[in-house]
């Protein structure tokens, strides 16, 4: 039996809102993400005033790279998860209400927050990243 909550959802099907009862069960939290390896990660965040990026200062040079524009609400911002898979899950947007991640996704070519998440996190310039956004069930 498949779960209703399954640990990943493909980008076109996003999940109801965190904790919006399905069958009497609450939503889980999920995140928006692309997969990223690790080095991966590092070489695209590479330069900038940081310098090289390593497991000590990598949401530094995610937070100087992050130009939020237009401003968005606190807690929306892109968060580098390091998974205990060797990946990083480069999070977008999680499906609370604040996201407003339902209209969000219609469009994630011109979404400001999605856009701006995959520039900061260095996700445009790897090609073979793009086709890594999935939500992802949270925690990992």
């Amino acid at each position: 039996m498949a779960s209703r909550f399954p640990r990943r959802r493909p980008v076109a099907q996003p999940p109801l809102r965190r904790g919006e009862l399905v069958n009497g069960r609450p939503t889980p939290t999920y995140a928006l993400a692309w997969v990223c390896p690790s080095r991966t990660f590092y070489e695209n965040l590479g330069g900038g005033e940081l310098g090289k990026v390593d497991d000590c200062n990598f949401t530094d040079v995610v937070s100087e790279k992050w130009r939020a524009c237009p401003k968005f609400e606190p807690g929306l911002e892109p968060i580098p998860y390091p998974g205990v898979d060797g990946n990083f899950y480069l999070i977008a947007m999680f499906n609370e209400r604040n996201a407003d991640h339902l209209k969000r996704v219609l469009d994630v070519a011109g979404d400001p927050l999605i856009q701006s998440a995959r520039i900061s996190m260095g996700v445009n310039l790897d090609p073979t990243l793009e086709d890594t956004l999935q939500w992802i069930r949270w925690p990992l």
